[in-house]
């Protein structure tokens, strides 16, 4: 464990013997104090700082073997080299994402403005549309609701363009920190957690178990979903554009968007999908899309690339759906790692409680 010498900062006094215990709760007070102004000072930043954590926690291992076989001294530059490739990963990686959807976009706006000619069979084709008006729907009144939507998507889709240009110098801001916070944490977290230990009111090995949650589960989250539904994006966008369905790079993005969502998921979107090839009078073509979507891009992704890159354990789905709605309405995007975090972490101080209450150390509640 890191001595006092080992921190930086002014030198601390020695402690004394003498402390009594509204000096102590007085301490303990300043900290708290001292630590939620120092968390609203990087409340702007602290997703940034926990997708770095997790960056550091996902390549850790790789980190790991890596300094086993150099010398010490060049540990730094492993971390360093390990912190620049994530980085232009994550760059390339998001920037493929906006240009992608943001050209998928304008293309469909643009192929669904011009297509009407004034009826909705231009759209969704005359099969389509003669399904639609035997349920008794108006599709003229359809149509031109679909066309004011159209209308309104596309002054989304400029306003978003805008937003993202400028909020460009913050989001690379943003991946400064988060980098900075991986090497800083590939370095320096083992003693970061040892001390956690040290500090925290909890027992040590409370602590060690909350901590080993929060770190499996990012690292899960991170690597295991994210490159699950990344998988299953690209299964379902060669399917797609085999089976001639119309813009297959929109709807691989849209399937790994489902995918995030437990038990229904993928389905959401290529079920409706071989629905639309019937109405297009191409049985066929759904007939296969639906086992191509059962076997492939559900059943080969949920069984066999899931449980390799997470493990056996998902959670349970009902909170593993509450996470991620809740998460993605409170945080954005990063909900869909730190939301899964937040509710392991909640699930493992109860799973804790639970043991020691059944253990007798603690008193069971009235």
């Amino acid at each position: 464990m890191p001595s006092d010498e080992d921190v930086e900062g002014p030198p601390l006094s020695r402690p004394s013997a003498t402390v009594t215990p509204t000096q102590k709760r007085a301490l303990v007070w300043v900290v708290l104090l001292s630590f939620a102004l120092a968390a609203w000072v990087a409340s702007p930043l602290w997703v940034s700082i926990l997708l770095g954590v997790i960056l550091a926690v996902s390549t850790h291992r790789t980190y790991d073997r890596l300094r086993r076989r150099v010398e010490k001294k060049r540990a730094p530059l492993i971390a360093a080299l390990l912190t620049l490739g994530s980085g232009i990963l994550v760059a390339a990686l998001s920037a493929g994402i906006v240009f992608l959807a943001a050209n998928e976009l304008a293309t469909l706006v643009a192929h669904f403005s011009s297509a009407g000619a004034g009826s909705l069979a231009g759209i969704v084709g005359e099969r389509a549309e003669h399904v639609i008006r035997e349920l008794g729907i108006d599709t003229q009144r359809l149509y031109e609701w679909g066309r004011s939507q159209l209308a309104a998507a596309a002054q989304y889709a400029a306003a978003t363009a805008a937003v993202i240009l400028r909020k460009t110098s913050f989001a690379v801001l943003g991946l400064v920190v988060t980098l900075v916070t991986m090497y800083y944490m590939l370095i320096e977290g083992q003693d970061l957690t040892r001390r956690i230990e040290l500090i925290s009111p909890l027992e040590p090995r409370h602590t060690r178990a909350l901590l080993d949650e929060a770190r499996e589960v990012g690292r899960t989250a991170f690597i295991g979903t994210l490159g699950t539904a990344a998988v299953q994006g690209v299964i379902a966008g060669v399917g797609y554009a085999i089976l001639g369905v119309p813009h297959p790079v929109t709807w691989a993005v849209a399937t790994a968007l489902a995918s995030f969502l437990p038990v229904i998921g993928t389905v959401l979107v290529w079920g409706p999908l071989a629905g639309y090839l019937l109405l297009e009078g191409h049985p066929v073509r759904a007939v296969l899309l639906v086992i191509y979507g059962i076997i492939a891009i559900t059943s080969l992704a949920d069984y066999v690339i899931r449980p390799r890159l997470v493990g056996k354990g998902h959670g349970h789905p009902l909170l593993t759906l509450i996470a991620l709605l809740g998460g993605i309405e409170v945080f954005g995007l990063a909900g869909l790692v730190v939301a899964p975090i937040v509710m392991s972490v909640f699930l493992a101080a109860v799973r804790l409680y639970e043991r020691e209450v059944r253990a007798g150390a603690l008193p069971e509640s009235n």
